[in-house]
């Protein structure tokens, strides 16, 4: 078998030109499936990652029936009623969630849809009712005015911030900080805008999109009429990993501050998304990976036609053997050892290349790299099997030469 091997790569060097060619559809094909595996499995990652922890690994736990997030199967019925009364959470009760779970940050989030009026224009806005522990685990850059202090959430004063596109409808000609609008009959004053900074490649996780504004927790009771609004909470820990973990102990501790009911804080389970996810990047791998076997099946004609050759120059080769004693096994056993060899140098080349080019592709779409062990070595398994299935023609048509008729071969 290492005679078979050394006489492969001998030939391989004799004729490089030739080799590199006929390798190049394998080439092509290893090198597309692996670059197609890198860029959906780094999808699959950067999805599921935004999906559990938002782009700073946050997690948003909520307020609602208990079915919610007790799955499909679970029914509360008549019992799931909710209480007449939810007392509106302060960030005090929630840094003691956070003393006590220790995580790295809490904010409760209050949220309501309506209109925000200045002056004879009005536009349809999201209030978010907050604490200032809310821009710390979210990315937004104040571009004109200044965030909320400590007077703006204890004392009487109504500030609000807007979001860049919910100002310019308010404020199309600029020059509306310090001005008001009104909100439920209720002057605010606007002190800042910002924007959300989203880089490439991640989702953004805006509560109210492009129409959000911000105002004190401390201002809410003037944003809606509502008795008992369903709140938000917004909490972060130190890495992704942490979030999953943490989530029972923190909406477990929130519980406790509200009355016993049919609704409840949770997380909605977040598996049956990632599965979707994966079945459908699973679906698109398939797909794509069968249109760049193509490649290999070219590939594959390629060498079988080059063997032929090879197998037509070497005849008295052949024959000379056949003539020393040489049996069938051992001509179709060499002959078979090139075919493969060729098809594995053409699958190592093309694994690099297909590593190259997922680095790259990944790096400008900001995905994290990823190269699955079994994606390299099931390539190099289909490489083998490729030089076995259209390299055993030829092996065969040398092992059944008549030595005599390849002696006379010229």
């Amino acid at each position: 078998m290492l005679e078979n091997i050394i006489l492969s790569l001998q030939s391989i060097w004799a004729h490089k030109l030739r080799s590199i060619l006929t390798m190049l559809g394998v080439i092509i094909g290893i090198a597309a499936i692996i670059a197609i595996f890198s860029i959906i499995e780094g999808n699959t990652s950067n999805m599921k990652k935004q999906f559990v922890g938002g782009n700073n690994n946050t997690m948003s736990i909520e307020y609602g029936k208990k079915s919610l997030f007790n799955g499909a199967g679970f029914s509360g019925g008549s019992n799931e009623k909710k209480p007449t009364y939810i007392p509106v959470l302060s960030q005090e009760q929630m840094n003691e969630i956070k003393e006590q779970t220790d995580i790295k940050n809490i904010a409760p989030i209050y949220q309501k849809n309506t209109k925000i009026y200045q002056g004879q224009k009005s536009g349809n806005s999201t209030i978010l009712a907050t604490t200032t522990n809310f821009f710390e685990m979210n990315k937004k850059k104040i571009i004109e005015g200044r965030l909320f202090t400590e007077s703006d959430y204890t004392g009487s004063q109504q500030s609000i911030i807007m979001n860049e596109k919910v100002y310019n409808t308010s404020f199309p000609k600029g020059g509306g900080i310090g001005k008001y609008v009104e909100i439920n009959g209720y002057p605010f004053q606007v002190i800042g805008v910002y924007k959300d900074e989203i880089a490439e490649g991640e989702l953004s996780m805006s509560f109210g999109g492009e129409n959000e504004t911000i105002v004190p927790l401390s201002q809410w009771n003037k944003i809606t009429n509502e008795l008992n609004p369903e709140p938000k909470i917004m909490f972060q820990t130190e890495t992704t990993d942490e979030l999953k973990i943490k989530a029972p102990e923190v909406f477990g501790l929130l519980n406790k501050l509200i009355p016993e009911s049919g609704y409840e804080f949770g997380v909605k389970n977040s598996e049956n998304m990632e599965r979707q996810l994966e079945q459908f990047n699973r679906s698109n791998f398939l797909l794509l990976a069968g249109i760049a076997s193509i490649s290999l099946v070219v590939g594959g004609i390629g060498v079988m036609n080059i063997m032929l050759v090879s197998v037509t120059e070497r005849t008295r080769e052949i024959g000379v053997k056949k003539a020393l004693g040489a049996r069938r096994k051992v001509i179709l056993e060499q002959f078979l050892v090139e075919s493969i060899t060729l098809t594995i140098f053409g699958g190592i080349l093309g694994i690099v290349v297909g590593v190259i080019i997922g680095r790259i592709v990944t790096s400008i779409l900001h995905y994290p790299f990823i190269v699955s062990i079994v994606s390299i070595v099931g390539s190099i398994a289909f490489c083998s099997l490729i030089g076995i299935i259209f390299g055993l023609m030829p092996a065969v048509k040398a092992s059944k030469l008549d030595p005599i008729e390849a002696l006379r071969y010229e």
